[in-house]
């Protein structure tokens, strides 16, 4: 008869393609790419990177594999994460400029996790949400917790799943976030006002403090205690056997939270970030399932507001955002916090890895991006290829991930283009995922050094992100035409800096660094704003900046950004300084690296050698 018994939580959720086999995990790392050193008065300081908070930029799925790889699994007390809801939502970042109203959405590689979501709905949703839930539980410590953030599109598919993942019998609440001020249209059925939150424990033994809340009024309540012999809350008595009551004004939560979603009007905290949620929405949740020093994790950080709230309470962080723009929107919020100094990551050859994820190859990689921009590719290299503009004829080399492309690379593409017989080819076209900190400024001086014979007109494109999710179309030749109108290959913008060293000191000195030229030779905003936003640039080249930093004594590996100018997002969104003014450092030769970021995304880097001041 035992043998026939059911086995205890067999329900499981199934759906065609739900994997069959655990996740075959990766041996991934972590590269960091900036110290943020919020604080100016920490910029001397030493830190060691492994114990450091990190805001890590890319695919959560591949993160966490690298995280577990640095020897993360059971070290995570609180996880938090506000996935996709599955609801189909195109979310965009407004922003104006001179009255031009700019949108800056994910790209398509930043929705590359969820855009087959939206496109195949329930099945592809859970493909690709299922493995993550796995990965959290895996890092997730025995007395930690999750929750995870959804609403009715999919709630009930993930309740199911996390019985599966984390045990039926370790759910602990089903919250109802009730955000009481939300607006409604016009709509034929009971409003939608509220969301779901799914709390599990990983363990019999989990942290959880009680929370309180003020009520409107006090009320007068019967006084409730303990008694040891039966073993039971009682009614509080006094000596004379009678009830003893009390009045407050404090009760405690239960598992509705009347919570304010964030309103346009709120200056303070909101960001005019889509998905934001409120500060008070995580402070309860940290404060419930953490102590001080405990270590939270987000990974769909969005906006950045639970490590905002766990830097403000003491707790330890990890946030992961596959949205650039959100990850920006994170690194400039918590530097606006003074938060204690944190590094950003992204996965070592996150390129490949993302090449690898939609079960592509470099070469076959480097050919669609070739073909994409119009060239034909050459038969024996992968990497090159040629095109006809105007009947011109044009070199295209495409660049490898996770190598930037040097201004040594083009002088040697420049020097093979004197081999090609068959054609007077004078135009070159450079296609790169990245370029060196110092490349326009080192092609400068190489070109002009070059003999006559040489001159070439050179283009320095970036390849649009976007272009992992069109592997799979572009497979056949025959939808390449139809591709093509969607990637625009744009130049890099041209940043140029003045710089004055004064002394101040017999051995002391600051270093200014001013903003002199930011040029885009293509915006991607509406042809007829293209003119207005050119001449604001042009009038102010920090108009389209969104943050920049420096690093007063960069060492050539790990950029530390020890000054920030940071234009912030929402009504207290201000057009930066364009100057940048050091401390007092010691007098002598440096290198001095700058990273600019504007409003569409581009990030560019530099690097300058100040020289000792002369006499």
């Amino acid at each position: 008869m035992a043998a026939n018994r059911p086995r205890k939580d067999s329900a499981r959720l199934v759906w065609g393609s739900k994997p069959k086999r655990p996740l075959a995990l990766r041996d991934l790392e972590l590269r960091t790419t900036e110290i943020v050193i919020p604080n100016a008065q920490d910029s001397q300081s030493h830190f060691a990177k492994e114990h450091m908070n990190r805001l890590i930029c890319g695919d959560n799925g591949l993160a966490m594999q690298a995280l577990l790889t640095q020897n993360y699994a059971g070290k995570i007390d609180l996880i938090y994460v506000d996935p996709p809801f599955a609801s189909c939502d195109n979310y965009a970042l407004g922003i104006t400029i001179d009255g031009i109203k700019i949108e800056k959405s994910a790209s398509r590689l930043e929705r590359l996790a969820y855009t087959d979501t939206w496109e195949t709905e329930i099945d592809a949703y859970l493909d690709f949400i299922y493995p993550r839930l796995q990965l959290m539980k895996k890092l997730l410590s025995d007395s930690g917790s999750i929750y995870v953030h959804l609403d009715w599109h999919i709630c009930h598919y993930v309740k199911v799943l996390m019985d599966e993942i984390f045990g039926y019998d370790n759910f602990q609440n089903e919250i109802i976030w009730y955000y009481y001020n939300k607006f409604q249209g016009n709509i034929n059925r009971f409003a939608s006002n509220h969301d779901t939150i799914l709390c599990y424990r990983n363990g019999k033994k989990y942290i959880f403090n009680k929370q309180t809340e003020k009520r409107e009024k006090p009320v007068r309540q019967i006084k409730r205690t303990w008694d040891k012999e039966k073993g039971a809350i009682v009614n509080a008595k006094d000596e004379l056997g009678k009830v003893i009551y009390r009045e407050t004004d404090r009760r405690t939560v239960d598992d509705v939270w009347r919570i304010s979603m964030l309103q346009p009007a709120d200056k303070k905290e909101n960001l005019s970030y889509p998905t934001q949620k409120p500060e008070a929405l995580l402070e309860r949740i940290i404060k419930a399932s953490s102590d001080e020093g405990d270590l939270v994790a987000d990974f769909f950080c969005g906006s950045g507001t639970a490590m905002a709230v766990a830097e403000r309470l003491g707790r330890c962080w990890i946030g992961c955002n596959l949205d650039k723009v959100g990850v920006q929107i994170s690194r400039n919020r918590l530097v606006n916090q003074q938060a204690q100094p944190f590094v950003l990551q992204t996965v070592s050859h996150y390129q490949r890895q993302m090449i690898y994820l939609v079960g592509g190859r470099i070469s076959e990689m480097q050919r669609t991006i070739l073909k994409l921009y119009g060239a034909v590719p050459q038969p024996e290299r992968s990497d090159l290829g040629m095109c006809w503009r105007g009947g011109i004829p044009e070199l295209v080399y495409v660049g490898y991930p996770d190598r930037p492309v040097t201004a040594r690379k083009v002088w040697l593409l420049l020097q093979q283009m004197q081999g090609l017989e068959e054609v007077d080819c004078k135009n070159l076209a450079i296609l790169a995922w990245d370029y060196d900190e110092n490349y326009v400024a080192e092609l400068a001086d190489r070109t002009r050094t070059m003999k006559s014979s040489l001159a070439t007109t050179i283009q320095s494109l970036m390849i649009p992100s976007e272009i992992f999710n069109y592997l799979k179309q572009s497979a056949q030749d025959v939808n390449l035409k139809y591709l093509r109108d969607k990637i625009v290959f744009r130049e890099i913008p041209d940043l140029r800096l003045r710089q004055t060293v004064r002394q101040v000191e017999q051995d002391k000195v600051i270093i200014a660094l001013a903003i002199e030229r930011y040029a885009l030779k293509t915006c991607p905003v509406p042809v007829e704003y293209q003119g207005a936003l050119s001449d604001a640039i042009a009038n102010n080249p920090a108009t389209v900046i969104d943050s920049w930093a420096v690093d007063w004594n960069y060492d050539g590996t790990t950029f530390r950004s020890m000054w920030h100018a940071i234009r912030g997002y929402g009504k207290g969104a201000r057009t930066v300084v364009a100057i940048a003014e050091s401390p007092e450092l010691p007098a002598g030769q440096r290198r001095v690296a700058v990273r600019v970021v504007d409003i569409f995304g581009n990030e560019t880097n530099t690097t300058l050698q100040v020289e000792k001041v002369k006499k």
